[in-house]
């Protein structure tokens, strides 16, 4: 499989899920993300997703500080509904990550470990993204905006011809040579991430 090397790059993610402990999938029931398997769910690497990584890890990070976040003892709530722009998007990653799910998700064995009602949009918020430790109450509201880190000027002429299917070769190599820089742009720099989202 070959894909952008600096995915490779991008410092992973550490839960602690219980439920995959107790049930064997991991003997620790440590698990580790990486920025590549959020592509593998997402279908694709944008801004958006970066996003939603960068929503992941820094909110995180304010939840639990230098202890393992427990994955499934963390509720997301959207601002925007489902189907408004990309909540959907954001919403499926930051699931992926915390173990949030909606009303479909794992019910729990007895009154342990459900992931269901755990996932919501519409809420009443400051920010597009809250999470709330399950535990202890707290939780973090945040918002991303990307907008710093402009595309690159030849990309809006080359979306066009997509949408009219009439890009050659050469333009989609160069299109998702440009695309993924902009990713790189934002994802390679830690250090301006707290410049990127909001915390409200």
């Amino acid at each position: 499989m070959n894909y952008p090397a600096f995915f490779d790059t991008i410092a992973p993610i550490n839960m602690f899920d219980p439920l995959a402990q107790l049930l064997g999938a991991v003997d620790d029931g440590l698990i580790t993300y990486s920025y590549l398997d959020m592509v593998k769910l997402a279908g694709h690497s944008c801004p958006t997703v970066a996003g939603a990584w960068i929503m992941s890890d820094l909110g995180l990070k304010k939840l639990y500080g230098n202890t393992t976040p427990v994955r499934g003892n963390i509720k997301v709530e959207m601002r925007g509904s489902l189907d408004e722009g990309v909540n959907g998007v954001i919403a499926h990653c930051l699931s992926f990550i915390t173990g949030a799910a909606n009303e479909g998700g794992f019910k729990g064995l007895g009154p342990n470990y459900a992931r269901n009602n755990r996932l919501f949009f519409g809420r009443d918020i400051n920010g597009e993204v809250q999470l709330t430790r399950l535990d202890d109450g707290q939780n973090v509201t945040m918002k991303y905006d990307p907008s710093t880190i402009p595309f690159h000027p030849q990309l809006q002429p080359l979306m066009q011809k997509i949408g009219q299917n009439a890009m050659t070769s050469e333009e989609k190599a160069l299109f998702a040579a440009e695309w993924q820089s902009r990713v790189e742009k934002i994802l390679t720099h830690p250090d301006r991430w707290e410049k990127l989202v909001t915390f409200e």
